[in-house]
């Protein structure tokens, strides 16, 4: 098939994997990117036949989105489909989705294929139900999940906040939060009152953040806070009005107000979750160093 140069150019250089088929379903033209995505070298590709379904198990032709286009002679919904590049490697992720192109008599002149990357979704997808079976298999306490649940729940939370922010192309705060003396207040007073801390301070926070923030209970007494849409400063300042308010009020079962330490970072463009993680850790342990009972920002306000 023989393209404009123009359009040539302008396909190959979308970030977006696009293939174009025949009527007969036979792949005439893959763009850079549908060939990064597929590991294969030439422009025109032969018909894949190792895609898997969703559910790992090799898909079946009749259900390949270019086969249920050409069938209903309609464009076929979004399909998350694996690529099985060699024996022996992780299959890559995709999303797929064919369209017909035809004439203005009605007659199918070529298929459209779209392919989006989708490794990241994917995991996301799998670490969520890793974590639902997790709770599942807990035992009910009343209060967040703590340990290998808390933990997973908050890097699920922390990994859909990275790709929705750079998706949508705004700035994301994240704060982590510690609970002072937590582990003493335990020994003191019992995991009971433990308990109830920790859902106060749970109630606390949710009641000074603003609807689109998301928190969640990493693992004793720490809280990983996601700020979509704010600065540096303001996300800064929404933490230390939670910390005043925290100060400021006396926990029954202790009969003394509780105090919290805390890191607030922006995302980079160049950082993924876990190095996201890792530097407003670090500010936490900073914030527990220069006294507790403070937040700290990752440069000056």
């Amino acid at each position: 098939m023989k393209l404009l140069q123009e359009l040539y150019e302008f396909t190959d250089s979308l970030p977006s994997g696009v293939m174009i088929f025949s009527p007969e379903g036979a792949a005439v033209y893959a763009n850079r990117t549908a060939r990064e995505l597929l590991g294969v070298v030439a422009e025109a590709a032969a018909p894949l036949d190792y895609f898997l379904a969703e559910n790992g198990e090799p898909l079946l032709a009749e259900n390949h989105p270019v086969a249920v286009a050409l069938r209903e002679g309609k464009a076929s919904g979004w399909k998350m489909l694996g690529v099985q590049r060699a024996s022996g490697y992780e299959p890559v992720w995709l999303r797929v989705q064919a369209a017909p192109v035809m004439s203005d008599s009605g007659v199918l002149q070529y298929l459209v294929v779209s392919l989006e990357d989708a490794s990241e979704e994917r995991r996301l997808k799998r670490e969520l139900d890793e974590f639902r079976e997790c709770r599942s298999s807990e035992t009910p306490s009343g209060v967040f999940p703590a340990g290998p649940c808390g933990r997973m729940e908050a890097n699920v939370l922390l990994a859909r906040a990275v790709v929705e922010a750079r998706e949508k192309e705004y700035p994301l705060a994240v704060c982590l939060l510690d609970l002072d003396m937590f582990k003493r207040l335990n020994q003191a007073f019992g995991r009971r009152c433990g308990d109830e801390v920790l859902q106060y301070v749970a109630e606390t926070l949710g009641a000074c953040l603003r609807p689109e923030d998301l928190f969640s209970r990493m693992n004793g007494g720490e809280f990983l806070v996601a700020m979509p849409g704010l600065t540096l400063k303001e996300a800064w300042q929404e933490m230390d009005r939670f910390r005043t308010q925290l100060a400021s009020t006396v926990v029954p079962c202790t009969g003394r107000a509780a105090s919290v330490s805390g890191g607030v970072v922006m995302m980079r463009d160049d950082e993924d979750a876990p190095a996201l993680l890792e530097r407003v850790d670090s500010l936490l342990y900073l914030a527990k160093l220069d006294g507790r009972n403070r937040i700290v920002p990752d440069s000056a306000i």
